[in-house]
């Protein structure tokens, strides 16, 4: 093979390894905020009010709680994604089917009263949540040497404080160990340099240990009026080291000549890996007005992702394939507003309604992450009896369609139609 045909094999191979940690998924659009069927059915109007799940949406809210309170459940996601091509690749009209199946993250909090003024909580969430799978991926997928498979897992544990300074005036704050791991499937590409077409020179798994860092929450709520209540929280950033193996299984061309090429280039079997990516801190400031029989309630979040502005990645003992990805996220906001209607003792109902801004810039929307704006409805209903209650929830996600604009960063380039569905259900009991 020609000198020259080797070193463009090379800077090929170096670049579809070095973009093989799927940390770029982490986007406000995979922030998952569905922590409580109650909040919601408030569209995640949360911050300025009060039960078991203000342990996530504003931990000041536990002060106003009485006695012992347990709160449980978990939420069905069923996102999809259709994707139409444009040329020069994958080529216009080249359709693509991404079903991730069900995702089902789960949330549990517990209060406790120690006094009058004096209350401590603890908080299973999982904030951060991401299942990217396609069809055909092992074979035919136009998007494979990007990604054929992703998933990123978080969960945090939120011991909390919360004081009551005066009867209609709390603050609140907690610890948040955050335990988070990755996997990403994907092939390496080469250019065969006798027919200059692509082949798929290796299939590459990549999976991370499970990382433990710490980050903090705090929260305010004060109540000017038995009526109007209003809240700001604060979720401060994680900054995380993911150390993680990635194994090279390399494929035959069905030509010796360019396997051999390759095998000079890749590793076959398992190469330590190593990064830090800093989960946004998250702010939170909502007003919630409280009538007879009527509940009405808004809030505005601001994910601040403009702390993600590049990927550092570390193959140990190869510096070719080691690269800095630059991402440039932009900060990003949801704005939510919610309604409850109280209809007796047992029963309320309430509604709402969210829009949510994508982080993600052009160039780095891919079958990784084919994040989009979107428009969220929702639905919620209570059911108590007792100390006893039961809340369920849906949501219906409308996402504006996403281009590349012929910016991606693989030059993979076309239009995705994204969907998803949530229905929650949590339990609840006081004692």
């Amino acid at each position: 093979m020609p000198n020259l045909e080797q070193r463009a094999l090379a800077r090929g191979l170096v670049l579809a390894a070095a973009c093989a940690l799927p940390l770029p998924a982490l986007a406000s659009g995979f922030a998952i905020f569905e922590q409580g069927a109650h909040g919601m059915g408030f569209a995640g109007a949360f911050t300025a009010q009060s039960d078991p799940s203000s342990i996530f949406h504003n931990a000041a809210g536990i002060a106003f709680l009485k006695g012992r309170n347990v709160y449980g459940g978990g939420t069905l996601i069923a996102p999809s994604t259709d994707f139409t091509g444009a040329d020069p690749f994958p080529g216009a009209g080249r359709i693509e089917t991404g079903d991730a199946g069900l995702i089902i993250p789960p949330a549990f909090d517990y209060t406790h009263q120690l006094s009058e003024n004096l209350s401590v909580g603890f908080g299973l969430h999982v904030p951060y949540g991401l299942r990217t799978r396609w069809e055909n991926r092992e074979t035919t997928f136009s998007g494979r040497y990007i990604s054929k498979r992703a998933e990123v897992q978080a969960i945090s544990l939120n011991p909390t404080v919360a004081y009551k300074l005066a009867d209609r005036l709390a603050i609140g704050g907690g610890i948040d160990v955050r335990l988070t791991k990755v996997e990403l499937e994907r092939n390496v590409a080469a250019i065969n340099p006798f027919t200059f077409q692509p082949v798929d020179a290796a299939a590459v798994f990549l999976k991370s240990q499970r990382a433990t860092d710490f980050g903090f929450n705090l929260g305010v709520i004060a109540k000017p009026s038995d009526s109007l209540s209003l809240g700001a929280s604060y979720r401060h950033k994680v900054d995380t080291d993911f150390e993680g193996i990635a194994n090279f299984t390399l494929l035959p061309t069905g030509n010796a000549q360019l396997d051999a090429a390759i095998a000079t280039r890749l590793p076959a079997g398992a190469v330590p890996i190593k990064t830090t990516i800093s989960f946004p801190s998250l702010i939170s400031v909502g007003a919630a007005w409280q009538g007879e029989q009527w509940t009405v309630a808004g809030q505005v979040d601001f994910h601040q992702w403009s702390s993600f502005d590049e990927l550092p990645l570390a193959f140990e003992g190869r510096d070719d394939l080691s690269s800095v990805i630059e991402e440039n996220y932009a900060n990003s906001r949801i704005y939510r507003l919610g309604v409850e209607r109280e209809i007796n003792e047992s029963f309320a109902v309430r509604g709402g309604y969210f829009y949510d801004e994508s982080p993600v810039p052009a160039e780095s929307v891919s079958p990784l992450l084919p994040d989009a704006d979107r428009h969220g409805l929702c639905l919620g209903l209570t059911y108590r009896s007792g100390r006893f209650w039961i809340d369920v929830a849906n949501w219906y996600l409308i996402f504006s369609d996403r281009s590349t604009e012929g910016l991606n960063r693989e030059h993979y380039e076309g239009v995705y139609e994204n969907r998803a569905e949530l229905f929650a259900v949590s339990f609840g009991l006081s004692f």
